[in-house]
């Protein structure tokens, strides 16, 4: 018979051998070989924003530019990079119960995700001048105001348009990421930027691809304390595909030079670049700039988000809004409310256009 002190020691050094999850027993190494030597990494960031040990290939200009690089001389096999990354895996209905409290009703054929209501949006903020309409801009605006955040992870650019992850807390800030960048760039970063100054209540706007890496850090079952519990707003973008960073360089090269741009934007099958005139490039004529790990993606209007933004499917100037959780519902009717927005009814047209984008691209990334 084992005495209690016994029993103790046993139990001691029992626990000494417990296995850990098999989802840690995964080292960048093995990202290297699932993901990146794959070519299907969205550079979304998440490795990059949740290991100080994983950083930015720093190769531009170079094929395989886009990439996450380890950067320590030994791979502990910790299994954080491996289990955030979307790539590996995305179980969608549980990371939409988890967030949302329901599925997709996914025997109807649902491509638009689980949402409340949808929008038109336009900004009433006369000096926002956003990619269209400026509702990010001013519903974020709102959010920062409210105390609903304490600071916005949003994404800029110097005068070359390489994208730079900026930590706004306050509406200056906010104004200096108006506009859309079509360049590839892990702007999940910012979130460690945000998590290093001390914020703790962080709004985040990024791509699909990063809504899939940050709603997998918040929902899947993880030992590491990882500061992830801090984001609180989540707001997407709708995406097709993002481009590399050689797109710019094509641009500047045939174009216009970058500093003279203003804005670029997607319409129809055609990317528009505007400085002193308008530039349009048919997208058939840069498809082989776009991203390499954007085909697999079947995600259009950013579904995993608290809120989701694109310009397709409401009228010039106007920007469509999809609230997904209540959080998001709360922004986008307390911004209206408090003078932040202008909101109107989607038409049925505009619906049906964006519901048909969003089963192309699920068709193709299948």
């Amino acid at each position: 018979m084992v005495g209690v002190a016994g029993a103790a020691g046993l139990e001691m050094e029992e626990r000494k051998y417990v296995r850990l999850p098999i989802f840690l027993e995964r080292g960048f190494l093995d990202l290297k070989r699932d993901v990146i030597a794959k070519r299907i990494c969205s550079f979304c960031g998440t490795c990059i924003a949740f290991c100080d040990k994983i950083k930015p290939k720093n190769t531009a200009g170079k094929d395989g530019e886009n990439e996450p690089e380890f950067v320590a001389e030994y791979d502990t096999i910790c299994g954080l990079c491996y289990t955030f990354c979307p790539r590996i895996s995305l179980p969608l209905s549980e990371i939409e119960r988890r967030t949302f409290g329901e599925e997709r009703k996914r025997e109807e054929g649902d491509v638009l995700g689980v949402y409340r209501s949808c929008y038109a949006v336009r900004s009433k903020k006369g000096d926002i001048k956003g990619q269209d309409g400026g509702a990010v801009t001013s519903l974020l605006a709102y959010a920062l105001e409210e105390g609903m955040i304490d600071c916005a992870v949003i994404t800029t650019s110097d005068s070359q348009w390489k994208p730079i992850p900026k930590v706004a807390k306050s509406y200056e800030d906010l104004k200096e990421g108006a506009g859309t960048k079509y360049s590839i760039y892990p702007g999940v970063v910012g979130v460690k930027e945000a998590i290093e100054e001390g914020c703790s209540a962080i709004g985040f706007v990024g791509l699909p691809c990063q809504m899939q890496g940050l709603r997998k850090v918040q929902t899947v079952e993880q030992p590491y304390d990882v500061g992830i519990e801090k984001v609180k707003l989540l707001i997407g973008l709708f995406c097709m595909e993002n481009f590399k960073m050689d797109l710019l360089d094509y641009i500047a090269k045939n174009y216009v030079k970058l500093e003279r741009v203003s804005k670029f934007d997607i319409k129809g099958k055609e990317f528009l670049v505007y400085a002193d005139e308008k530039y349009s490039i048919p997208l058939d004529e840069i498809k082989e700039y776009i991203a390499e790990g954007c085909p697999v993606c079947m995600d259009y209007t950013a579904e995993l988000a608290d809120i989701s933004v694109g310009s397709v499917g409401s009228e010039e100037g106007w920007s469509t809004v999809f609230t997904r959780t209540e959080k998001g519902e709360e922004v986008v009717k307390g911004a209206a409310e408090k003078g932040y927005i202008e909101v109107k009814g989607i038409e049925k047209k505009g619906l049906g256009l964006i519901r048909r984008l969003a089963t192309s691209k699920r068709k193709r990334g299948e």
